[in-house]
Parts: C-alpha cells; sequence; structure tokens
C-alpha cells in the first residue's frame, strides 16, 4: 500500500508538472459552422465499428485496412467523438485502444488537409486513466499500452504522442446548437464557467480533478440509479425535479437547444413514463441525445453496430452502420420522444 501511495504522489506531481495550455487547449472547444455536423459516442478499442459506421455516413472513403490509412470524404463537415476510445475492445485484440487513437489522429489530419474538423472529447475511461494509470478500471489499456513498449505512467504523465492525445483532449464541446459531452452534466454552468472551473481544478489536482471523475461530473454523471439519489443526473437528486425544464436551463446557460452525450448504452427510465432501450440512440423532448449503443465488439450483451448523428437545420437524422437511416429528432415537428435500434 506504501509504494502504490507513492506512486500515486508521484504521479500526482507529474499531471500537474505536464500543465496543460488551456488558451491552446481549452476544456469547452467553441465552433461556429454552417456545414453538417456527425456524431458518434463510445468507440471502446474498437477502430474497425467505428469505420463502418463513418463510411457508411460518408465520412470517410471507406474501411480502411489500417487504422493510420483512413481518409476523410466529408469536405468542410464537423466530426464530434464523446469520448471512451480505450477499454473493452473486442476478444483476441489486445483492447485496441491504440488503434482507436491511431484511426483518430489520422482521420484529424485528413480532415484538416480537406477543411473540415474532427473534434474528440474526453471520455470517463480516459480521465480515469490519467487520474491513476494501475486502477483497475483502465487495466486493459494498461496492459495493451505495455505490450506495445510503453510504460502507463509515463503516457498518463502526458509523455509522448499518446499522452499528449490523451492530456489535451477537451472536456466538452459547443458546436452551433449543440453541446457535446461525455456524461452530459454540465451542472448549470455556462461555457466560460466550466472552461474556467475544469482548468483550475485540473491545474490544482490533476486529472484527479473532481470536475472530472466526481461521480456526477460532466464525464461521469450516470442515467440510471447511479445518478444522485438513485436518479438519472436530469433529476438532480429530487424525484419532483422537472426533467425538461432542468435540461431546457442547463441548455440555455450554455448557449444552445441540445445536449448530446455518450457514456450510457443501457437502459434509461424517464420518471414521467418513456423508457429509453439499451443501445437505441435516443432523444427526448429534442433536448438530450443519447448516443452511445455499445457498438464495440467488446460490450457484453450488445448486438449493435452503431450509428451517427447527421445533424442539420432540418434537425437529427440516425445512420446505422448497416445503411439504415431515419429522422430521429424533426426540427419542425419537435417529436417528443424517439429512438433507433442500429442492429445486426
Amino acid at each position: 500500500m506504501k509504494i502504490r501511495a507513492a506512486l500515486l504522489a508521484i504521479l500526482a506531481c507529474a499531471s500537474l508538472a505536464a500543465a496543460r495550455d488551456w488558451t491552446k487547449y481549452p476544456a469547452i472547444v467553441e465552433i461556429d459552422t454552417t456545414a453538417d455536423v456527425y456524431a458518434v459516442g463510445d468507440p471502446h478499442s474498437d477502430w474497425e465499428r467505428l469505420a463502418g459506421v463513418l463510411a457508411t455516413a460518408k465520412v470517410i472513403e471507406s474501411k480502411p485496412a489500417e487504422p493510420n490509412q483512413v481518409q476523410w470524404r466529408a469536405g468542410k463537415s464537423v466530426l464530434v467523438i464523446t469520448g471512451d476510445l480505450i477499454d473493452k475492445g473486442p476478444p483476441g485484440s489486445g483492447a485496441a485502444g491504440l488503434g482507436v487513437i491511431t484511426f483518430l489522429s489520422a482521420l484529424r489530419t485528413s480532415a484538416s488537409a480537406a477543411g473540415g474538423l474532427v473534434i474528440v472529447t474526453m471520455g470517463n475511461h480516459e480521465a480515469e486513466f490519467l487520474a491513476d494509470p494501475t486502477a483497475g478500471k483502465t487495466k486493459e489499456f494498461q496492459k495493451e499500452l505495455k505490450t506495445n513498449k510503453m510504460e502507463p505512467a509515463r503516457v498518463a504523465a502526458c509523455d509522448g504522442a499518446v499522452g499528449e492525445f490523451l492530456c489535451n483532449l477537451p472536456i466538452g464541446a459547443r458546436v452551433n446548437d449543440y453541446f457535446f459531452s461525455h456524461g452530459g452534466n454540465s451542472g448549470g454552468q455556462t461555457v466560460a464557467g466550466l472552461n474556467a472551473s475544469i482548468a483550475d481544478d485540473v491545474n490544482k489536482s490533476g486529472f484527479r480533478a473532481k470536475a472530472l471523475i466526481d461521480p456526477n461530473s460532466i464525464l461521469e454523471a450516470r442515467l440510471n440509479d447511479g445518478g444522485p439519489a438513485g436518479l438519472p443526473w436530469i433529476y438532480d437528486g429530487n424525484k419532483k425535479t422537472d426533467a425538461q425544464a432542468l435540461l431546457a436551463d442547463y441548455a440555455a446557460k450554455l448557449g444552445v437547444h441540445h445536449i448530446v452525450q455518450g457514456h450510457q448504452p443501457g437502459n434509461v427510465k424517464f420518471l414521467d413514463g418513456p423508457k429509453r432501450d439499451a443501445g437505441t440512440i435516443f432523444q427526448r423532448w429534442g433536448l438530450l441525445f443519447l448516443m452511445d449503443t455499445g457498438m464495440s465488439r467488446g460490450i457484453e450483451g450488445s448486438n449493435s453496430i452503431g450509428g451517427a448523428l447527421h445533424i442539420t437545420p432540418k434537425g437529427v437524422e440516425v445512420i446505422c452502420a448497416g445503411g439504415t437511416r431515419s429522422m430521429l429528432w424533426d426540427a419542425g415537428a419537435n417529436t417528443p420522444v424517439a429512438a433507433m435500434y442500429c442492429g445486426k
């Protein structure tokens, strides 16, 4: 225990010493664009499934033979990936979180050359690895790093290309009228407030900052009985909370009308009746969009092959990896609840 405590102390100092440039790499990225916007959640070490979704959505040319060979084809479009790049990989893959990182790094370069943009936000798995690269939750990624002759502690201290990639990930992104993050819960803060509070907390505590890994944080908040008082985070710990009003208030403070999150592939029960079934891409009131389908082949019990959100002024369309397309939310009709399953 003393050795572990000493290691954590060293890592904390290393994390703080590797100071992040919050001007160059803000906690919350803000983009305004007239181009189409695409979004996918939680690839979890399965770059091939992610490539399948993006190829069907015509964001990339085709599924490449190797992750570093990916080619962007979506012009000036914006793609947002809401974290959880690592762990839970396909059986026999060696986890392949590094494959996802390589794929997204190459895609960012290819998109930029074409005038497009790829935004990859941090997930709770990335944050928890950076907070403690010896923790059991990220043991698959730790093993993968060691297999590839990388020391997890050094990567978590922002060393090398992989460390720099992970340490500089934004925590959220505002793109036009949509706010994207892994866990969804902005806590009623503004974008400026989030930028300031996250930077301050990480500067003081490294990646063990409560702003990142607190159970109800923007990366960790739960939409099941793991939330405050055993309720989804949208009720703020009180069954009497008007979840629609809370979401509308949170969105307004962020300067948007829509909140998009990954993180939760399972069932979600809304206290006024509707239920989100596991694995579906789902929207409620046009305010909250859930896009983690559990698409990685390493997600036990999931048959989803994944899908992308395609966001235009007309609304939000789901494009499944299998080729099925359907409007999830029509800006004109403003349907209060809808779901789409992208199965085999």
